[in-house]
């Protein structure tokens, strides 16, 4: 496993700021943030876990998932 995720957060703080990364997952991998696109709709923006490292392409460790569901909105 490479270190490129220590190695930036690192550098970045020098700049007050750090990668966004997993927090249940061993090791911790890079997250990516998204944004919505059109704000009038409900479902937040989703989240983009990386397979690879972004800086070195090593492959991360494989990881068994657990199928989940997204937590539905609930009125009233």
């Amino acid at each position: 496993m490479c270190s490129c995720i220590s190695e930036m957060d690192n550098v970045l703080r020098e700049h007050n700021t750090c990668l966004v990364t997993t927090l249940f997952r061993n090791p911790q991998v890079v997250a990516v943030r998204t944004d919505k696109i059109n704000t009038r709709v409900r479902k937040g923006p989703a989240t983009v876990i990386a397979s690879f490292c972004p800086f070195c392409g090593e492959k991360y460790p494989e990881h068994a998932a657990k199928a989940t569901a997204p937590i539905s909105d609930k009125e009233g």
